[in-house]
Order: structure tokens, then C-alpha cells, then sequence
């Protein structure tokens, strides 16, 4: 059924049908990159905080820190530089209890000063408008529960394997990685690593873009080439089809489209080679007419006269006028 239709359909259809398959192709391609472009970069910034991770286990093991709330406090404190391209790091233990967070450093606070927020308000506005100051745990908005996923994580058979995790939340995209730390060979504690990574949406969302300008430029390219196969080319390729057709059938409403001799390029050579085949024949035929024509007329003329001078003779006794008769007879015969 598919070869019968390729060979009886159209140019144009073919062309289309073409098209159409290679479109639905490169769609499931362009389906299953687009789904695999996300995991991807999710796992790329995975592997950039496994090595964060990696680092800080061998940190923790070279200073032989204690995996107390105390002592790894005090570690992220020191080897903060480890992680000042991260938004949050935390440490957990077995029991996936959290023994240190980078947001809420409670040994931190000697450190760093609590600015205020200074507002300024018109004269005319009450005092119970302003606030003058807010508690930092107030601000803080809660993310996700990292606890949840450590408990998730602590329950796989194959502990050494990090656990991936993206999720999006409050508008915000974010990357995190759990993985164990071992102290001496000996599993201590778990590491979770988060970080956000609206980039990848970013990132994603401009492949999709791409992806969507090409097919619709793509489409328009087709579409024009489509408009100009049919017009230029199979459009007078049809017309010089009905017009063989209407010479075969001699049909007197036959139209010579005069317009596609006009043309230099090959439907108009086409057209001219046409259109002088055609008359060419018509000057064979009306040869053959006339040649027919004549050849009945002359041999039309000496069965005539054979035919009267055989009348005369069977009807005259006179010896003279039989061989006058006689002799025209013979001289027609030959």
C-alpha cells in the first residue's frame, strides 16, 4: 500500500509526506534530548559537590575532628573557604540529628554583627507601622526538609552511594547531594550539600527556546519551498500534462498556456519542445491528409474513364471508334 502510494501520489505530496516523517524523527529526538538535558546538569552539579564532599571527609579525617555538634561546628567555622561557592552545608549523624548547619551557626554569633534594618517612615504614619527590628531565625524561610531526605538516604543498602535530589521551591530550583562521612573506615555521619541552581532552569529553558526557533524556522523554510515547488514547477507540469492529454483527445477548447513558453528556465524549454512537437505533427497529419487526399483523386480519375469508355464500347458497332476506345482503355490501364 506504501509503494502504491508513493507512486501514484503527487510531487508535492510526496515531498509533504517526506517531510512529515523526518519531522516526526528529529521531534522524538528532539523529546528525548530535551528530558535528558536536566539530569544531566543536575548531575554535573552533583558531581561538583561530591567533590566538596570528598574534601571535607579528608579534612575531617586528616584533623581528626570529633563528629560531635561541638567539633564539626567548629570545622565549618575554620574551613569555611571549603564551601563559599555553596548556599548551605549541613552535617548530620547516624540517627540523622543535625549537628551543624552553615545558615545557623550558633559559635558564630561572636563573629558576625546583626545589622538592623533601618526604615524610614513619613511623620503622619503611626509608630505601630514601623519595625524597627527582626529576629534572623524569623527570616529565614525554611526550604525543604533536609531531614527527611538524610533518613531516606540512611535507609539504602548501598550507603557509600550519594543521594541526588532537585526540587523546586518558592520559585527556586535547588540542587542537593547527600553522601556519608566515614571517620577511620567507619561510617560517622552523613554530609548534605544544597545549593541553588536556577541556572539549570535557565539553562534548560534557552535549549528549549533554541529547539522551538529552529522547528518553526525550519517549518517556514518548508513551507515556502512547498508554495514555490507547486507553483513553479508542478503547477506548469500539470497544465503541460492536461495539455498532451487534450491534443490526444482533440479537444477544440485546448488551451496552449502561452505564458509557460515565456519561461527561460526548463519547464519553459519543456513548453516550447511541446508545443513544437505539437506542431509539427499537425503539419504531418494535414501532409497525410493531402497526400491521401490526392492519391484517392487520382486513382478515382482512370477507374472513371475506364468505366465510360467500357460503357461506349459495349454500346457502339463501329469498327474505328472500338479501336479508338480500345486504346484509351489500355493507355489508362497502364
Amino acid at each position: 500500500m506504501k509503494s502504491n502510494f508513493f507512486s501514484s501520489s503527487s510531487i508535492l505530496k510526496k515531498f509533504l509526506v517526506f517531510n512529515l516523517i523526518i519531522f516526526l524523527v528529529l521531534g522524538a529526538f528532539t523529546f528525548l534530548y530535551l528530558k535528558a538535558i536536566k539530569p544531566n546538569l543536575i548531575k554535573n552539579r552533583s558531581n561538583q559537590h561530591s567533590k566538596i564532599i570528598n574534601n571535607t571527609s579528608s579534612h575531617i579525617n586528616r584533623l581528626s575532628i570529633e563528629f560531635t555538634k561541638e567539633g564539626v561546628t567548629k570545622f565549618l567555622l575554620k574551613e569555611r573557604y571549603l564551601f563559599h561557592n555553596l548556599d548551605r552545608v549541613q552535617l548530620y549523624d547516624l540517627n540523622s540529628n543535625l549537628l551543624a548547619d552553615t545558615d545557623t551557626l550558633d559559635l558564630a554569633q561572636d563573629i558576625f554583627v546583626i545589622s538592623q534594618d533601618v526604615q524610614e517612615t513619613p511623620i503622619d504614619k503611626s509608630d505601630e507601622n514601623k519595625n524597627i527590628s527582626e529576629s534572623p531565625k524569623a527570616t529565614q524561610a525554611t526550604t525543604f526538609n533536609t531531614e527527611s531526605y538524610v533518613k531516606k538516604y540512611s535507609e539504602q543498602k548501598n550507603i557509600g552511594d550519594k543521594l541526588v535530589i532537585g526540587e523546586t521551591i518558592n520559585n527556586n530550583f535547588y540542587v542537593m547531594t547527600i553522601n556519608s562521612v566515614k571517620l577511620n573506615g567507619k561510617n560517622k555521619g552523613y554530609i548534605v550539600v544544597s545549593e541553588i541552581a536556577n541556572d539549570i532552569l535557565i539553562a534548560v529553558d534557552e535549549r528549549k527556546n533554541f529547539i522551538l526557533r529552529t522547528v518553526f524556522s525550519v517549518a517556514i523554510v518548508i513551507l515556502i519551498f512547498s508554495v514555490f515547488l507547486n507553483k513553479y514547477i508542478l503547477k506548469p507540469i500539470r497544465a503541460l500534462m492536461l495539455y498532451t492529454k487534450a491534443i490526444k483527445e482533440k479537444d477544440e477548447k485546448i488551451d496552449k498556456h502561452e505564458k509557460y513558453l515565456l519561461r527561460k528556465d526548463e519547464v519553459g524549454q519543456l513548453s516550447r519542445s511541446l508545443n513544437e512537437m505539437t506542431e509539427d505533427l499537425y503539419k504531418r497529419i494535414d501532409i497525410a491528409e493531402t497526400f491521401s487526399s490526392d492519391l484517392a483523386h487520382e486513382i478515382r480519375n482512370p477507374l472513371t474513364s475506364l468505366k465510360g469508355a467500357s460503357e461506349v464500347l459495349e454500346n457502339t458497332s463501329d469498327s474505328e471508334k472500338r479501336k479508338k476506345l480500345i486504346k484509351v482503355i489500355s493507355h489508362d490501364v497502364e
